[in-house]
């Protein structure tokens, strides 16, 4: 059965049964969210990423939107850091972003919250683009562009974005693997 013909009793119990997530939350009738994502061994996923040489954090979630038979794969993307002078509190997140409250709740001083969307069938250059369309260009986050790690042939690369993307990637394949089976 494809995917985009099941409903979203059917998909969240697909999720549910590949181990996806330690809790899968319906957010009315449309919407689900991964909490406590959990990786191929079903042990916590690693959903946060800090800049070596700031305060500033980035924390992931994943979910999807269910609508006119289109499944849409989200991104939750919560921005920290240290600096408590200004705080968006979880109270702030309307509509279809209070399904990714949990996680922002506990978060360090959240200072933003962005929800990247794109189709659950896009693949890897597109999830990239959308990434960077929806995400990477925003004023605040232009700490991203500074996290660099050398590799061993004395290539630098944007370790922080390159580990948004590829854990973004990696549970969107597993999300899509466990809805086609």
């Amino acid at each position: 059965m494809l995917y985009s013909l099941m409903d979203i009793a059917q998909i969240k119990n697909r999720l549910e049964q590949a181990h996806l997530a330690g809790f899968i939350y319906q957010h009315q009738a449309h919407l689900l969210a991964l909490q406590e994502p959990l990786n191929d061994a079903a042990k916590a996923l690693n959903i946060f990423v800090q800049h070596e040489h700031s305060a500033d954090q980035i924390g992931l979630q994943f979910g999807l939107r269910i609508s006119d038979n289109q499944t849409e794969f989200l991104i939750g993307i919560t921005h920290s850091d240290q600096n408590r002078q200004y705080e968006i509190g979880a109270g702030n997140l309307k509509a279809d972003l209070k399904a990714f409250n949990l996680l922002y709740a506990f978060y360090n001083y959240p200072k933003g919250f962005y929800l990247i969307h794109l189709p659950l069938n896009a693949n890897a250059a597109q999830l990239k683009s959308a990434l960077n369309a929806q995400f990477f260009h925003h004023e605040a986050l232009t700490f991203l562009h500074t996290a660099f790690k050398t590799n061993p042939m004395g290539k630098q690369r944007a370790w922080m974005k390159d580990f948004i993307i590829q854990q973004s990637l990696d549970m969107k394949v597993r999300i899509q693997t466990a809805l086609l089976q």
